[in-house]
């Protein structure tokens, strides 16, 4: 075990050469859909970033994202929030200097969801609610991939996928099986 730490201790040590780089990011979205006078829905999200490069093609990724949509139907109205607190580890391919580096990423998110739905209660005047609340919140699994398109030294455009495994369970929640979510993202970095 001593010459395990000893060997670790050695090699952080040794990097560094390599250490040094920071990278911050942004990244969002924004989608309205209307599929007719009285049926729409608006989701928005945006998420930042930052990350410390400890060797040439590895960095340890802390991030927040922030979302919400809202849906408006004639016998419904809904909203929901998202937020989560990430870190990551991300092992880029390719050299520093290089135009296209791919990455792949893993770690953990601290999750809430929280999905309030407004049901008008027929023959009320004037209209009252039910107020059905649904929330969920914990820590998950992540994983994703993606690339950096560099356009020179410290300015790049970042595109990527990720995924998620929320648990159930909660406040408020009835639901015992577990979410799978995805989220594609593209957005900018920059790198100092």
């Amino acid at each position: 075990m001593r010459s395990l730490f000893a060997s670790l201790l050695a090699l952080f040590v040794a990097i560094p050469a390599w250490a040094g780089l920071w990278e911050i990011s942004a990244t969002g979205s924004y989608r309205k859909t209307n599929f007719d006078a009285t049926h729409n829905a608006v989701m928005e999200s945006a998420t930042g970033s930052l990350g410390y490069y400890f060797w040439e093609s590895s960095a340890i990724m802390a991030s927040y994202t922030r979302g919400a949509a809202k849906q408006v139907q004639p016998e419904y109205t809904a909203y929901q929030t998202y937020e989560a607190y990430g870190l990551d580890l991300q092992m880029t391919a390719g050299e520093r200097n290089s135009p296209f580096r791919p990455y792949i990423k893993g770690g953990a998110a601290y999750v809430v969801k929280d999905l309030r739905t407004y049901v008008p209660i027929p023959g009320s005047n004037p209209t009252s609610y039910q107020t059905i609340i649904v929330k969920t919140y914990g820590v998950t699994p992540t994983a994703g991939v993606g690339f950096k398109l560099m356009l020179g030294q410290q300015f790049a455009i970042k595109m990527g996928a990720e995924g998620s495994i929320t648990p159930s369970g909660g406040s408020n929640s009835n639901s015992s099986e577990t979410t799978y979510d995805l989220s594609l993202s593209a957005g900018i970095s920059f790198l100092f």
